[in-house]
């Protein structure tokens, strides 16, 4: 193994253990998300594989040159595009590996997420700079770049972009890989999206969170669960986790997992306070980030007034399964029946 790191304009190699680094994604760089490289003994594994396929080449020679094998396997750890596109640059040997329903969301939406980032990611990015032209304060212009970047990432996946599938599925919730030199486990939980995994390597109690952590950035709430969220969390903390590599953000450790359930409890308890003192949901856009919060990077373009938008929009279901309940126990008084499963 070579003494020096490799080096890429997409992310920095962080050794994490003998044998165990991270790869997390550079501000300017095509990557977006962070990955992972974990040397098993007789193969490398590779844990997400970025947006950008160039990043992604960086990737693949950067395992090569911290393990030495040329037997890999690759994890994508959930659907979204950020973890998935790098896919394509690996070759057909190599096995790709993700849960049943996380194939099954990349085959149904990649399709449709292109499609749509072709109509409208160039005009995004129009209106990004402007917004940066027109921006004075330092960290807003640092998130504006960054959402120009990012942007950028997704427009250079589109160059000869072909969606490779994962080829080996399994179902929660967990895959065990016995290597030569260590084992890792491939934990399924759910809270960004249906079917989260995480890479967790027991001997040094690391765990490759993906997008289940975010650290010192807004996560990105919209397709998730936030109660299955909080208890994912809790479990990996559990285990005894001491490393934590999150989907964005620098390594952290075991409090890093607390202060996200926290924050996903915070814009709970807002809504809901909203609602009990009888403010009309529609002003949650104008509610102020939460204080321990204050100096997380906002990410994209504001991730927390979309955060609060999605519970507010779960609030108004419930809402409205409430109203719902009333006006059937009223008919039922009145001799009108209805089925229970009307509201669910």
């Amino acid at each position: 193994m070579s003494a020096q790191l490799p080096e890429s304009k997409h992310f920095q190699i962080e050794p994490l253990a003998e044998g165990v680094y991270g790869a997390i994604a550079s501000e300017q760089g095509h990557a977006i998300c962070n990955a992972g490289i974990v040397d098993i003994g007789d193969r490398a594994i590779i844990f997400d594989t970025f947006i950008s396929p160039r990043a992604a080449k960086d990737l693949l020679k950067a395992a090569k040159q911290l393990t030495s094998y040329k037997a890999l396997f690759v994890v994508n750890s959930h659907c979204h595009n950020d973890h998935i596109r790098g896919n394509q640059v690996f070759s057909p040997d190599v096995d790709i590996i993700s849960t049943t329903w996380t194939r099954k969301a990349i085959t149904q939406n990649e399709p449709k997420e292109i499609q749509w980032e072709k109509e409208n990611i160039p005009q995004g990015v129009i209106d990004a700079q402007s917004k940066l032209a027109a921006e004075k304060d330092s960290k807003r212009r640092r998130e504006l770049a960054g959402l120009i970047v990012y942007y950028r990432a997704i427009i250079e996946s589109h160059l000869n972009l072909k969606t490779r599938l994962p080829n080996i599925t399994f179902e929660t919730p967990k895959l065990v890989v016995h290597g030569t030199r260590r084992t890792v486990e491939l934990l399924s939980f759910a809270g960004h999206t249906a079917s989260d995994l995480v890479l967790y390597v027991p001997e040094e109690k690391i765990a490759f969170m993906s997008d289940l952590l975010f650290i010192n950035i807004h996560p990105y709430l919209t397709d998730g669960f936030p109660e299955r969220w909080k208890e994912s969390l809790t479990m990996v903390e559990a285990l005894g986790t001491q490393t934590v590599v999150p989907g964005h953000g620098p390594v952290g450790q075991t409090a890093d997992l607390s202060a996200m359930t926290r924050y996903i409890q915070s814009l709970e308890n807002i809504v809901a306070n909203m609602v009990k003192s009888g403010k009309p949901l529609e002003e949650v856009s104008l509610q102020p980030v939460p204080s321990p919060f204050e100096t997380w990077w906002l990410f994209f373009d504001n991730f927390f007034v979309t955060n609060l938008d999605s519970f507010t929009s779960a609030q108004r279901k419930e809402l409205k399964k409430i109203r719902l309940r009333f006006r059937v126990v009223t008919r039922k008084k009145s001799g009108y029946l209805f089925s229970a499963d009307y509201f669910f």
